[in-house]
């Protein structure tokens, strides 16, 4: 056997041994893939957005006195609210923007609250209150104050309309 094919056959074996590992080091956990336009690919732990946030799921936002008074009037109505914290010029912001905007005539009973990021002013306390890490952030929340759904990256406005639907059934 010459010494190229040694290397070759020695290669192949550390690969099958590190996908061996990979595989066995998985954690059993469930997982959810996900396609996006152009090819993506995402997998996710099940149960989740894989954001940080994840704990607000389920229970009414902690607000105070910097909530903005929009967010408030919207919850003490009992109106479901869409909250999306964007980047102007961003590719995935500007897409999803595009998507809430598109979905806004359909849902006309919920509260569409899209603050720019950089302007905090606007937002209050929220970002901080829903754990943001970078935009886009979408956050879905019923109409008794509870986080549904929280979206952190980009979503397609599929999925999107669909949460919507679901929000107002609850």
């Amino acid at each position: 056997m010459s010494g190229r094919s040694r290397h070759l056959m020695a290669t192949r074996l550390l690969l099958l041994a590190v996908a061996l590992v990979g595989w066995g080091c998985g954690g059993g956990e469930e997982v959810t893939t996900t396609s996006l336009p152009g090819g993506v690919t995402t997998t996710l732990p099940s149960g989740g957005s894989g954001s940080s946030a994840d704990e607000l799921l389920d229970k009414p936002l902690a607000t105070t006195e910097d909530t903005p008074a929009a967010y408030l009037d919207a919850v003490d109505q009992g109106r479901p609210v869409v909250l999306l914290f964007y980047v102007t010029g961003g590719t995935d912001d500007t897409k999803v923007l595009d998507s809430v905007t598109q979905l806004q005539a359909a849902f006309q009973d919920y509260v569409f609250l899209l603050y720019d990021y950089s302007a905090p002013d606007a937002y209050g306390d929220l970002s901080t209150l829903l754990k943001v890490n970078y935009p886009p952030e979408l956050v879905l929340v019923d109409g008794v104050g509870n986080v549904k759904e929280i979206w952190n990256g980009y979503v397609d406005e599929g999925t999107l309309n669909q949460s919507l639907v679901n929000l107002g059934q609850g």
